[in-house]
């Protein structure tokens, strides 16, 4: 899922900078090749009657667990064109999917680690969920959706950013 793309934040900062025009369409692109796989990924998400009884939003409940609602964990499903921070390591992402509840991520990820878990044969025996991806890019919704893609999202990414820097050059010359 990751692709390195060098002087990519220097790109976005000279856009802005010298053709704010260009720096306004190239998210606008880049959206429009992560949107499919964010529409894909919603679909993935079960219904409220099709996760286990115990899993389901429900009155006067105390635990710590989160508990699943479709609607909560299909609207947190997304994506940011904005960079993100650096991590410890120095990298930072142009553009990311994520899923943002708690209970979206743990259908999204259920079983990577532990896949005997009573808990997660429960769920995939009553209710089967598709586990695509490889490693720890594997999941059910955002992961699966993205390995369907087969790199329609990524290309799309990495186009936007060559048009825009094929465009600030020619502006720029």
């Amino acid at each position: 899922m990751p692709v390195s793309v060098k002087g990519g934040i220097e790109l976005r900062k000279a856009l802005r900078a010298y053709t704010p025009d260009l720096a306004k369409q190239m998210p606008k692109e880049i959206a429009a090749a992560l949107k499919p796989v964010v529409k894909i990924a919603r679909g993935y998400l079960p219904d409220n009657g099709s996760v286990l009884s115990g899993w389901r939003s429900r009155d006067n409940y105390t635990g710590n667990f989160p508990l699943y609602d479709a609607s909560i964990a299909k609207r947190s499903v997304g994506f940011k064109t904005t960079p993100s921070k650096p991590n410890r390591n120095g990298f930072r992402s142009l553009a990311r999917l994520f899923n943002k509840s708690a209970a979206g991520a743990i259908y999204e990820t259920m079983g990577r680690k532990t896949p005997s878990s009573r808990f997660v044969q429960n769920q995939r025996g009553k209710y089967g969920a598709e586990f695509k991806g490889q490693g720890k890019e594997q999941g059910t919704a955002l992961f699966r959706a993205y390995d369907e893609d087969r790199g329609a999202a990524r290309d799309g990414v990495l186009k936007a950013i060559e048009k825009a820097n094929a465009d600030f050059k020619k502006a720029t010359a």
